[in-house]
């Protein structure tokens, strides 16, 4: 079985790849992370919003800041093969 990580050191490893964010009112946003900060707020470039299924690009925006608060978790795409 799998030693659980700490979120920050998992979140280090994210940097410059691209991640999908799950967030709390069912959105999916997908970018590559480029910095986060200590309550897990997020900054996203080349950021957009996906639809229910995650497949298909509903909006387009660009540079991207995410609450912590607002995040279920956060995952890398590399790890969704």
């Amino acid at each position: 079985m799998e030693q659980p990580q700490q979120p920050m050191r998992t979140l280090q490893k994210f940097v410059g790849k691209h991640v999908i964010i799950k967030l709390k009112n069912n959105k999916t946003l997908r970018g590559v992370l480029v910095n986060y900060d200590d309550c897990m707020n997020v900054i996203l470039d080349d950021g957009e919003e996906l639809d229910v299924k995650g497949e298909n690009v509903v909006v387009k925006y660009g540079k991207l800041l995410v609450r912590g608060t607002q995040i279920l978790y956060i995952t890398s795409e590399e790890a969704l093969g």
